[in-house]
């Protein structure tokens, strides 16, 4: 190995010859993926004409969205997984705050209900809660 590219891989290693700060390796992987994505959204930036019919929302950039999409694709089908479980998640903890807001004085049993609507309709919401009633 070369003279420079030896210099050059212990400052990377080291983060620079004045912070003296050493990396870990999952750090230094991750600021090399950030890195790659912002020159990908360049890449992406310089050739593409600007638009929204790509699913990019309107209060986003074409570069922000490059950078998200080149950042998601790295990510593992686990890890893919677990981001829409929680977004689930906060998704349903959202909709039962909401419906607590409209109905202050309704038991729970009444917001259960009204989730139940939301989900599945009136009819089968219907259907559903008036079988667990009849079963209870």
């Amino acid at each position: 190995m070369s003279i420079p590219r030896q210099y050059l891989a212990e400052i990377g290693r080291r983060g620079g010859t004045k912070s003296r700060r050493i990396l870990d390796p999952a750090t230094a992987r991750r600021m090399v993926a950030i890195r790659e994505a912002r020159r990908a959204a360049v890449r992406v930036e310089r050739t593409a004409v600007p638009t929204l019919l790509g699913g990019t929302p309107a209060d986003t950039s074409v570069k922000a969205q490059a950078i998200q999409d080149a950042l998601l694709r790295r990510l593992s089908p686990t890890e893919k997984l677990a981001q829409v479980a929680r977004l689930s998640q906060r998704v349903d903890q959202l909709a039962l705050e909401g419906l607590r807001q409209r109905h202050p004085n309704a038991t729970d049993e009444i917001i259960r209900y009204f989730r139940a609507e939301l989900r599945l309709g009136s009819e089968l919401a219907a259907l559903v809660y008036r079988s667990q009633c009849d079963g209870a």
